[in-house]
């Protein structure tokens, strides 16, 4: 039996949640999905909710009819001794002081949870792909070591990924001589400002990380850190990197005379 449509109701569109923390990437990823006709259903951490209230987060989803969720944005990692919680709050927080993971093993409890209470999780690269560094030189500035060096600093990088201490390591004149902490990249940078020579930058996807809740990033602050601290060159893992900034990035690349590359590795060239 034939059923006209109803008169003056639009359909409803594709939802998604954002799971936002710092910065502008939250809001950018609402403008790409606005522009691919999904409505972006935003929690925003530390406004919104607070970060240990992971029932209110998905109940607010829940109410809003949202299954498919990005969590984007900077976060520092909490105090769990002292952060608030509810009661899905508190579960995630006693599975990680249990087991005593790290940043990664965190993002899988995470993941673990929001998957348990029926959401699905995917990367912003999912709705935004051309943020993913490609692969070659993305500067007007050539590459003066050769191609085995790039090769041996990515898979320096990944080796020490796979530890769980960072992503980034610095080779300067062809050896390894600098290692991410959880101090971070820029810091790295700035520890090894007095070192002399062809220093390099290299940033890889640890061989261990979810790149759907976590990927390497760099944008205007990697870049002019690097140039203030005197370095060569930036080599990232192509299309395992968010590269942010990207025009401001390659313009202030080529100005100051540092080169920008996106490079396979062994593990990424499979995907």
């Amino acid at each position: 039996m034939y059923a006209p449509e109803k008169v003056g109701i639009a359909p409803s569109l594709p939802k998604v949640g954002i799971i936002a923390g710092n910065g502008d990437l939250p809001d950018q990823l609402s403008d790409a999905l606005r522009a691919q006709g999904i409505e972006p259903v935003v929690a925003r951490l530390g406004v919104d909710f607070g970060v240990g209230q992971a029932g209110a987060i998905m109940s607010y989803f829940k109410s809003q009819s949202v299954t498919d969720l990005v969590m984007v944005g900077g976060l520092q990692r909490p105090n769990w001794l002292t952060l608030k919680v509810d009661a899905a709050g508190l579960r995630i927080v006693a599975r990680v002081l249990f087991r005593k993971v790290g940043d990664d093993g965190l993002l899988r409890v995470v993941r673990e949870a929001l998957e348990s209470e029926g959401f699905h999780v995917h990367g912003i690269q999912r709705y935004m792909p051309t943020l993913l560094a490609p692969e070659g030189v993305l500067g007007r500035i050539a590459s003066p070591i050769d191609a085995l060096d790039l090769e041996r600093g990515i898979a320096a990088a990944k080796d020490h990924g796979a530890k769980d201490l960072g992503q980034s390591v610095v080779m300067a004149d062809g050896k390894i001589q600098g290692f991410e902490t959880r101090d971070g990249t820029n810091a790295l940078m700035r520890q090894m400002a007095g070192v002399t020579g062809c220093k390099i930058l290299f940033k890889a996807s640890k061989p261990q990380q979810d790149l759907d809740l976590d990927l390497p990033t760099i944008g205007r602050r990697t870049i002019d850190t690097a140039v203030q601290c005197g370095f060569s060159g930036v080599v990232v893992e192509a299309g395992r990197t968010l590269f942010l900034d990207r025009d401001y990035v390659l313009k202030e690349a080529d100005q100051k005379g540092l080169f920008v590359i996106g490079l396979l590795s062994s593990e990424g060239s499979h995907d």
